[in-house]
């Protein structure tokens, strides 16, 4: 009777069971990006512009050569578009896989349209929490059109994914995902997300927008973005061209660390970064004249390396601390873990007391190896 019972059980399950809200993967729209422009802004209305692959332009019978379709809405949130526009679409729009959002810049000048856009989306258990964020001068809407025109683009995962994905390992910019972006208002009220903009065949990535306390304040070069990516330990190499004695040497930079070191809390607050570079000789020139063959070539290539590195950081970190008076490297939450006692007078202050600080940089460079050529 237990054994028949049992089967009965087994048996009712296998027939009862089933995914009653099952959708065809083709009756969903996956939009990979989502581009926000100001369209009003005292009554905060966006065009709010998706790209989404075009699924009738893949497989072996494809009826149409566009691999991406886009559309604008008028909007004032992502939510309420993604509902403005089902009455445009024959199905509708699955966030889960959105992989970017592009910002334009009239959107990042404001302080409350900002912190409204990054809640809403991180907020909503549907949105993925990973996707990539990007600033851009001009009209998101123009970048995805340009997006859209390129010949590489990729037909699920989207162009600007692929690119902020940085495979190559270049330090012109810094992908920055949504929780890093919140992560960093938090920690520091400070972060930084790469640029980018529309060419005539395709798009570029390079330099940061600097944010603070979730409104845009400034922007940097991509030499600048690749000083802060050493000072925050963000990149692992980078190729690094410089002239010696009237010729060029290129290196190839790895085992790239930095820390803070506080030096003197009495009169004034004083950070040493303390930065290690290793390096190997890409190029130079060749020739008996142009060996490098002796320990002191090599000393004196890396003290070469080191000044010029020392005098970037001053530059760059001079650029935060007086112009846009931003914690990048997060001095603050240094000082929290290492220094409470420190940290716990200043830290009322510390928008008033960072600009002042005194901070230098003691850069070690150390050549590994320079190649076969002797």
């Amino acid at each position: 009777m237990k054994k028949a019972t049992l089967i009965l059980l087994i048996i009712s399950m296998v027939l009862t069971t089933g995914c009653w809200d099952m959708l065809e993967v083709d009756q969903r729209i996956y939009p990979y990006t989502a581009g926000y422009d100001l369209l009003d802004k005292e009554k905060e209305i966006y065009n709010i512009t998706f790209s989404y692959p075009n699924l009738t332009a893949l497989g072996k019978n494809a009826v149409s050569e566009d691999l991406a379709n886009i559309k604008t809405i008028e909007a004032e949130n992502i939510f309420e578009a993604m509902h403005n526009i089902s009455t445009e679409l024959q199905y509708s729009f699955y966030f889960k896989h959105l992989k970017a959002i592009i910002l334009s810049e009239e959107v990042a000048l404001q302080e409350k349209l900002m912190r409204e856009t990054v809640d809403g989306i991180f907020r909503d258990f549907t949105a993925n929490k990973n996707l990539e964020m990007l600033l851009v001068k001009g009209s998101a809407r123009q970048v995805l059109e340009a997006v859209k025109n390129t010949a590489r683009i990729q037909a699920v995962e989207g162009v600007l994914n692929s690119m902020l994905e940085n495979l190559q390992k270049s330090a012109l910019f810094t992908p920055k995902k949504l929780g890093e972006f919140i992560f960093d208002m938090d920690i520091c009220g400070t972060s930084v997300i790469p640029i980018v903009q529309a060419k005539e065949d395709g798009v570029e990535i390079s330099g940061g927008a600097v944010f603070k306390d979730y409104k845009l304040v400034g922007y940097i070069t991509g030499t600048q973005n690749r000083d802060i990516a050493y000072l925050r330990n963000e990149i692992d190499n980078f190729s690094y061209t410089t002239k010696y004695k009237g010729n060029e040497i290129t290196l190839m930079l790895t085992d790239i660390s930095s820390k803070p070191k506080l030096i003197e809390a009495t009169d004034k607050i004083k950070i040493k970064m303390e930065v290690k570079l290793e390096a190997h000789i890409h190029s130079y020139i060749i020739g008996k004249e142009y060996q490098i063959n002796t320990k002191e070539i090599l000393k004196d290539i890396e003290n070469q390396i080191a000044k010029e590195h020392q005098a970037q950081f001053k530059n760059t970190i001079g650029l935060f601390q007086k112009e846009y008076k931003a914690d990048i490297l997060e001095i603050g939450d240094y000082l929290y873990k290492f220094h409470p006692k420190l940290w716990k007078k200043v830290k009322e202050d510390w928008d008033k007391i960072y600009p002042e600080i005194e901070i230098d940089f003691d850069v070690e460079v150390a050549i590994r190896r320079r190649g076969l050529t002797k």
